[in-house]
């Protein structure tokens, strides 16, 4: 079979249920981490840097923010802390993500939050390495998008991740911070932007 003999976007589906992709309800399509660095490079050499980030960082937001909604339908926890706790550690794109947290902190009432810790799989950080040089900016988009979207649906207003430490950067470990976009500085400004409408 050709791909011109069918319509691919109609054969494909995605399901949030179970983070599936199938191809005619029946075939499950997998994606390993080899081919989504190669997208990844992909995008990167045709649409740009700018580009091809905020793709990552709106697929990986959207992801976020449906996962925690869906988890807060169908599972209990004895506290919210439990239910930020457990956050943002799955993810779509290569099953589970191991993050420890440092710190958290949350006001509700005073619109305060404050999260940090470590990615302890960073897939994203590693693609980079292997098809580029080191970078001087943060690379996990898609990771740091997860996070966003999940914090945001958690805490109820707009919060923003990123990076202070990476592999792609060429430290040991990739850390996170998640904080609202007002606590951040000129860095996050392209994260900002790319999620301004989400």
């Amino acid at each position: 079979m050709k791909a011109t003999d069918f319509n691919l976007p109609a054969e494909l589906k995605f399901s949030l249920e179970t983070g599936m992709t199938t191809f005619r309800d029946t075939r499950l399509v997998l994606f390993d981490v080899n081919a989504i660095g190669l997208l990844r490079q992909n995008l990167i050499e045709t649409l740009g840097l700018e580009k091809a980030r905020e793709f990552f960082l709106r697929f990986g937001y959207q992801n976020g923010y449906a996962d925690f909604m869906q988890m807060k339908i169908n599972y209990e926890f004895d506290t919210e802390m439990d239910l930020l706790a457990s956050g943002p550690v799955i993810h779509t794109w290569e099953g589970v993500v191991q993050a420890t947290p440092s710190e958290i902190r949350y006001d509700r009432a005073k619109g305060d939050f404050f999260f940090t810790g470590v990615w302890t799989n960073s897939y994203e950080a590693e693609q980079h390495l292997c098809f580029n040089e080191k970078s001087s900016e943060p690379v996990c988009w898609s990771l740091a998008g997860y996070a966003s979207g999940w914090s945001t649906a958690f805490f109820g207003s707009k919060l923003i991740v990123m990076e202070p430490v990476c592999v792609g950067k060429g430290d040991a470990t990739c850390g996170w911070k998640i904080q609202p976009p007002s606590a951040w500085g000129p860095e996050a400004k392209p994260y900002i932007d790319a999620l301004a409408n989400f």
